[in-house]
């Protein structure tokens, strides 16, 4: 409705307008006293197994039988989707629907259905599931399945085996899962701090293992090379020839004068020249004048003082006291 405009300019709405406007927001409607619902006539029902569109995706990867196109697991269709009419229709009061797909290729049209009974979908016709493993395997299992409880329906030998095998079975699981609620009691048990106390004492037992090991390997290799060095000494003299008399005499005079001369701490003078001590007397007089001349001087030549001087008159002297 258009709003109406008075002189004045302003926009008014009709009576009709605000009540339309007040009904679309009222929940409860009215009815009025005389109100009878059988006589609202009444349409006929719809056809009880109708054909409408869905908006799925393939359950599996199927294979177009018309032109070989794969369709892959996933990819969305718009299905007619319908009720499966007769016997097969059910399973356990379960309903089973039909699916309609056209091919993305070639447009043959392809039929999927509903499976209670594995808890899946099959193909109808129009195209042909690829090959899927565990379904394989799931069918194997039902075949032996199938094989044993034909093979103890006459052959009570056969049917006791199997019992043996299957009572077997159970124990061995039985022990498996002891052992593992043991180990889990055994874990939950443990701590932080336990676990890395007991680290540490493995780790220091350990090293004091390897250490002790190093100390016996370093005795015995200390051992083999002080054996070895005393057979080597004992060769040694040996095979060392002695010295004769005379050379061991003066080799001991030697030795004797070398340990005076630094005990002394005196330097060692040239050969023919003697000191003479202070406060001495000179054995001649010439020579003994001339001597101490030459000592108390220091002018004299080495010589002419070694000539003046008795031969162990004293102890010697630095060079600088002649």
């Amino acid at each position: 409705p258009t709003p109406c405009r008075s002189s004045r300019g302003s926009s008014r709405f009709s009576l009709a307008t605000l009540s339309n406007m007040g009904e679309r927001k009222v929940l409860n409607k009215y009815f009025p006293p005389d109100f009878d619902p059988s006589k609202i006539p009444r349409t006929k029902k719809a056809d009880l197994n109708p054909n409408f569109v869905v908006r799925m995706m393939l359950p599996m990867s199927v294979r177009c039988m018309t032109c070989g196109e794969y369709m892959y697991k996933g990819k969305k269709f718009n299905s007619r989707k319908e009720d499966v009419e007769g016997p097969e229709g059910e399973y356990l009061g379960i309903k089973i629907f039909r699916f309609y797909f056209k091919c993305i290729t070639c447009s043959a049209e392809f039929t999927i259905k509903t499976d209670p009974k594995n808890m899946d979908y099959a193909v109808e016709g129009g195209a042909k599931a690829n090959f899927v493993p565990y379904k394989d395997e799931e069918k194997q299992r039902q075949e032996q399945l199938d094989a044993r409880e034909a093979s103890e329906k006459d052959d009570t030998m056969a049917q006791l085996e199997n019992k043996t095998k299957d009572s077997k079975m159970e124990m061995d699981i039985l022990d498996g899962l002891d052992d593992i609620r043991s180990q889990n009691a055994r874990v939950a048990r443990l701590e932080m701090d336990d676990v890395i106390g007991r680290h540490r004492a493995e780790t220091e037992r350990l090293q004091r293992i390897e250490d002790e090991r190093a100390r016996a390997a370093a005795e015995a290799d200390a051992g083999e090379l002080a054996a070895f060095a005393e057979q080597r000494v004992k060769r040694l003299k040996e095979e060392e020839p002695r010295p004769p008399a005379a050379a061991t005499a003066s080799s001991s005079a030697a030795a004797v004068g070398g340990s005076s001369g630094a005990a002394g701490k005196r330097p060692r003078l040239p050969p023919g020249m003697v000191v003479q001590p202070r406060g001495a007397t000179p054995a001649g007089g010439a020579s003994s004048s001339s001597g101490a001349a030459a000592g108390t001087s220091g002018a004299g030549s080495s010589s002419a003082a070694a000539a003046s001087a008795p031969a162990g008159a004293g102890p010697r002297s630095p060079p600088g006291n002649t």
